[in-house]
């Protein structure tokens, strides 16, 4: 059987993934360090050779349906290739193991100081490296090997992944201290959705308000303002411009510079339980979950 091989070559799938980011192809080409016309020629070439238009041309440059289906190739090939790199790099007795860490947007990192003091200690020999850009989906960041611990709230599906049971925290709203709701014992989905609601996203993360009050309640806020940032959402509400939801850890440090108050959700309550989850390996051990059993530990010592 004649083994395939692929057309395109690395730097093809870079500018892809270069394009996909980018506002204009001049600003591609800066980000891949090659010229405008460089950028051009190595576009035509990889059309050539897929024998398919994989760029919208006028305006701001967009892939074509064909062009997104290489990008999703493109992206997991990059992070294969990052990965096996820096496994190259530190193969040996005296290697060095980088474990990168991804986690949900509310998870508060209150514990990372901890875990750092405790590898510098027992294990220098791993480093633990916060990947910011996974917040939305850790787990798929995961399984495409992008992070090699996902911290996520609940429990992610399937045999290739293996969760620890961290923490819980409980889902509050956070409401300015002079909004006549802010003496309320608890606020419904209903006080939520009635009121400006602030956020950093509107996408639907796993645990947070939309997957827990607002689907199940079949109701969304009459008015979004999206900030895009926790920092600027606790600037709006503290200024009165809205309302938001967070969890009662995450909230804690903003409530303490006043002007804010943290209300449950619900008569019962919303409560999130954490997990570390990591890539399944049978029959061994591995550095990701070596950080992530620290991880637990260095919870539970903690709140002991």
């Amino acid at each position: 059987m004649t083994q395939y091989l692929p057309k395109l070559e690395i730097r093809h799938l870079a500018m892809l993934v270069a394009i996909d980011k980018a506002t204009t192809l001049a600003e591609a080409a800066l980000e891949l360090n090659i010229t405008p016309s460089a950028l051009t020629h190595r576009l035509r070439e990889a059309e050539r050779r897929a024998t398919l238009p994989l760029v919208r041309r006028g305006g701001r440059p967009r892939l074509t349906e064909a062009g997104q289906r290489l990008l999703l190739g493109a992206q997991r090939c990059l992070a294969e290739l990052e990965v096996a790199e820096r496994e190259a790099r530190t193969a040996g007795s005296a290697a060095r193991h980088i474990v990168r860490l991804g986690a949900s947007t509310l998870c508060g990192y209150d514990w990372l100081p901890a875990l750092l003091r405790h590898f510098d200690v027992a294990q220098p020999s791993i480093d633990i490296e916060v990947v910011i850009d996974v917040s939305l989906d850790p787990v798929s960041a995961l399984r495409d090997r992008r992070i090699d611990v996902a911290v996520m709230p609940g429990r992610a599906r399937g045999r290739d992944v293996t969760a620890l049971r961290l923490f819980q925290d409980e889902l509050v709203a956070l409401v300015p201290l002079a909004h006549p709701k802010a003496r309320r014992r608890y606020l419904d989905v209903s006080d939520l959705t009635s009121e400006v609601y602030v956020t950093d996203t509107t996408m639907q993360e796993t645990g947070r308000e939309y997957e827990r009050l607002f689907e199940p309640a079949g109701l969304r806020p009459e008015r979004v303002l999206r900030a895009g940032h926790m920092e600027a959402v606790i600037a709006l509400v503290r200024a009165g411009l809205g309302l938001t939801v967070t969890t009662r850890t995450g909230a804690a440090p903003f409530v303490s510079g006043g002007g804010l108050k943290v209300v449950s959700l619900t008569a019962a309550g919303q409560y999130l339980t954490w997990y570390a989850h990591v890539r399944t390996v049978r029959g061994r051990t591995s550095p990701a979950r070596e950080v992530a059993d620290a991880l637990s530990q260095v919870v539970r010592d903690r709140r002991a």
